[in-house]
């Protein structure tokens, strides 16, 4: 008689075998973040995060090519964040509340690790002057924005003609620049405030009303 079991063995060695290999990719993930807080991202050795982790530097590269492949996956956890903050208003909400929201969850998020912010900030403004040079699909936080944007400029609220991806591009631009200048100087003011201020001045302009 067959051995029925043998096609559900081999079915599961697969997923066997890419569930290690997420794992592992978490476990050099984690110890590279750590090794980055601890001793800085461009100073920081990969024989070191490889020894954290636990593996051969050999199996960082493979998962991880460049020290920026890591803080590219820190910043697509942080943006799901802020996605799901702005997802959650009312689909009528204004669009001052979704900017507000915005600079909120981006405030909320960094505040605390302002070091790492440099090294990520970075990255995330290389994507956005990439996708504005190569007008590629939208993504995490950008699609939400260009969607609320949309739907803002089909009420009137936003002048018309520019495009709702490029608003996304600017005000995403506008408050990595301004959160990474707030890392550096140390203000008085809180990154909530110095996000929300960029946040104004995108939708309004600086320009005094006379």
């Amino acid at each position: 008689m067959p051995d029925s079991s043998a096609p559900d063995a081999l079915d599961r060695q697969p997923n066997q075998r890419e569930q290690q290999r997420l794992e592992t990719r978490r476990r050099v993930f984690e110890a590279a973040i750590e090794v980055f807080r601890r001793d800085g991202v461009q100073e920081c050795r990969v024989e070191d995060i490889a020894t954290l982790a636990g593996v051969s530097r050999g199996t960082f590269y493979f998962h991880f090519p460049t020290k920026d492949a890591v803080l590219a996956d820190f910043l697509g956890e942080a943006e799901a964040e802020f996605v799901e903050r702005v997802a959650a208003l009312p689909e009528q909400a204004t669009i001052e509340e979704v900017v507000d929201a915005t600079a909120l969850a981006i405030a909320s998020s960094w505040s605390t690790d302002p070091r790492l912010f440099v090294e990520v900030g970075l990255v995330a403004l290389r994507r956005t002057a990439d996708s504005l040079q190569s007008r590629e699909a939208a993504y995490g936080i950008r699609e939400e924005l260009a969607r609320r944007f949309e739907g803002a400029s089909a009420r009137g609220e936003l002048i018309h003609g520019v495009p709702p991806q490029s608003l996304a591009d600017l005000i995403l631009a506008s408050f990595f620049a301004v959160a990474m200048g707030w890392t550096q100087n140390h203000p008085e003011i809180s990154l909530e405030a110095a996000l929300q201020g960029a946040g104004f001045l995108f939708l309004h302009g600086a320009r005094a009303k006379g």
